[in-house]
Formats: C-alpha cells, sequence, structure tokens
C-alpha cells in the first residue's frame, strides 16, 4: 500500500473520531496504534507521526502516563529520522509531549519543551498565528503547576484573545475559560471565576462527549465548594466522575473526582452517600 497521504492519515482519523464519539474509547486506541505499526512498517513516517501524536493526547486523558510518553518518544525518533527537526511537525509533537509531563505533574520539564516550542514558532511563524493560542494556554498549565497562577492567568487571557478571532474552537475556548477560572480561584476572584465556569460549562453543552468537559465540572465543583454551596459542589463532583469512569473506567482522575465528592456530601450533611463515594475511590485506588 505505497503512498499513503493525506486523503487516508484524514480517513484514519475520522474514522478514530467516530469511535470515540461512540464511547469505543479502547478499541479506538487499538485501531490508531494498528495503523501507527502499519505507517512505520510501509514507510509512511509523516502518517505515522500524526498518529502517535493523536495516541500521546488520548493516552494522556486516560492517564496513562508511560503510554503517552512512549508515544510522543516515537514521533520524536521518527522526526529525528526524518531529519525535521526545527518543523512545525516537531514543534507540535514538543507541545503535547509537553502537554503530558504537565499533566503528570513534571512541569518543570514542560515548561522546557514549551520553550523550545516558542523558539520554533518565533522562527516560522507570524506573531498572531492560531498556534500561539493553544501554546500560550499550555504554557499557563505548567505555571499554574509550579503555582505561578499570576503569570498563569496572563498566559490564558492571551490565549483567549487569539481564540476569540478563529472559528470552530469551542473546546479550545471552553477550556481556556475554565483553566483561567483556576488561576481566578487561587487568587479568590470567585465572581470573575464563576463567569468563565458559566461561559465553558456553555461551550461545551454544544460539544457532546468532549473528555475536557470533566476537568472543568471538576473545577466547578470546587468553585461551589468554595461558595459553601456543598451539595452542588458534590452534584459537579459526581458529573465528572460517571463521565470519566464511562470514558475511561476508574483511572486516577476517576478516585480523585469521587473523593472530593465525598467531602462535598460530608460538608453537606449526608455522611452516608459520602462514605459509599469515599468507598467508590478507595475501590478504584486498589485496582491500581
Amino acid at each position: 500500500m505505497k503512498g499513503m497521504g493525506q486523503m487516508d492519515i484524514e480517513k484514519i482519523l475520522l474514522k478514530y473520531d467516530e469511535m470515540i464519539a461512540k464511547g469505543e474509547l479502547r478499541a479506538a486506541a487499538g485501531y490508531l496504534e494498528k495503523k501507527a505499526a502499519q505507517c512505520g512498517e510501509e514507510g509512511y513516517s509523516t502518517s505515522a507521526i500524526t498518529i502517535f501524536n493523536e495516541l500521546e493526547g488520548f493516552w494522556r486523558v486516560a492517564g496513562e502516563k508511560e503510554k503517552s510518553y512512549a508515544a510522543a518518544e516515537a514521533a520524536l525518533a521518527l522526526i529525528a529520522t526524518c531529519k525535521m527537526e526545527g518543523s512545525i511537525g516537531h514543534a507540535t509533537t514538543l507541545l503535547n509531549y509537553a502537554t503530558a509531563k504537565t499533566a503528570f505533574g513534571e512541569a518543570k520539564e514542560a515548561l522546557e519543551l514549551y520553550d523550545r516550542v516558542e523558539k520554533i514558532y518565533d522562527w516560522q511563524l507570524p506573531e498572531d498565528d492560531y498556534r500561539y493560542a493553544g501554546l500560550y494556554n499550555n504554557m499557563a498549565q505548567s505555571l499554574l503547576r509550579v503555582n505561578d497562577v499570576k503569570t498563569a492567568g496572563e498566559y490564558f487571557t492571551k490565549s483567549l484573545a487569539l481564540l476569540e478571532n478563529m472559528k470552530k474552537v469551542e473546546s479550545e475556548t471552553a477550556t481556556c475559560h475554565a483553566n483561567l477560572a483556576i488561576c481566578l480561584m487561587a487568587q479568590k476572584n470567585l465572581e470573575e471565576a464563576g463567569e468563565n465556569l458559566k461561559k465553558s460549562e456553555e461551550l461545551f453543552a454544544s460539544l457532546p462527549g468532549d473528555p475536557h468537559a470533566d476537568s472543568m465540572l471538576a473545577t466547578r465543583g470546587q468553585l461551589e465548594y468554595m461558595l459553601g454551596n456543598y451539595a452542588e459542589a458534590a452534584g459537579y463532583y459526581r458529573r465528572a466522575a460517571e463521565n470519566i469512569e464511562k470514558r475511561f473506567g476508574q483511572n486516577p482522575y476517576y478516585s480523585r473526582a469521587c473523593r472530593n465528592c465525598a467531602k462535598a456530601l460530608e460538608a453537606a450533611g449526608n455522611k452516608e452517600e459520602a462514605e459509599r463515594w469515599q468507598h467508590l475511590a478507595d475501590i478504584a485506588l486498589e485496582r491500581r
């Protein structure tokens, strides 16, 4: 099957997206892994790099650190072999890898990778290019992890300013609003945080099945808890936990959402239900 070009990779990713939309997550990942191996064996390195980048994101959201990192490393190895270093494709893979490093608590390493991405962008792109929006959003995520909430908020705001001038970026915009809310909550600006979470929730309502919505729900739960609305907080944590379990099973993010739900229920005076959710959190941890 010589000549696997852009049309074929688009078909592969379309089928993958369809499987994700149906909730066939593990099968979708298996399909991509098979296609990545096939592309590599038949010499279609560019297509394989694209697929490995998709796999990195899938395993990151699923909470599978080793698999996420392995997909990023596989893409970077192909980029080096194909002498594509310094290209936009290289920057994209570094960006994805840095995002995974942030998600798994290695923010310092992530910021170093983002610096490499920014250097490539500065060399290759105009300053208002849409890809800077993703970079700023992800840099802000890492800054959050090292507790620099003020600078993180500035980067989220810069990202939103660019996203506002783009079309078909509802998921990215919703995620950025939710992330900005986290910064505002850390600075005790709860009213503005609530406004951003409301915008995020409205956008995610038009994106059924988007896994990034789970993080927004957990953040909304945290805000309601800070406001003393414990029953409402429990409701948001419950929705996050149920979504995560449906998509990815009882992973660490599911356990955390269950634990937070239990804490909110306890504060709301619902001890029996709190114990049930704490038990679900404990069982999920034991299975890891």
